[in-house]
């Protein structure tokens, strides 16, 4: 297995943006940071519905999505399985 290493944060309290970081999608932000992945979306996009911090692709995969570091990122590139790719076809 191998260790994610992150710069080192300060001891501050956490904010509301560290409480609440499902809100980013509704700010704008895409659903996972890293622009490879096919959950670099937002919630503006087309084919996008709802918002929050899981989403349901069409195949059926459930992915889930947290703060990695200082970046929102979906379960799958946050813990280096990613990126999400979908299969030819597979957009409804």
């Amino acid at each position: 297995m191998q260790v994610l290493q992150f710069p080192a944060r300060g001891r501050k309290p956490p904010g509301d943006d560290e409480l609440s970081a499902h809100h980013e999608v509704e700010r704008g932000a895409p659903f996972c940071a890293n622009p490879d992945c096919a959950l670099h979306v937002r919630r503006v996009d087309a084919r996008v519905e709802g918002g929050g911090n899981w989403v349901t692709l069409c195949d059926g995969r459930i992915f889930g999505r947290g703060r990695f570091g200082d970046q929102l990122l979906c379960d799958a590139c946050g813990t280096q399985r990613g990126p999400v790719r979908l299969a030819a076809g597979a957009v409804n």
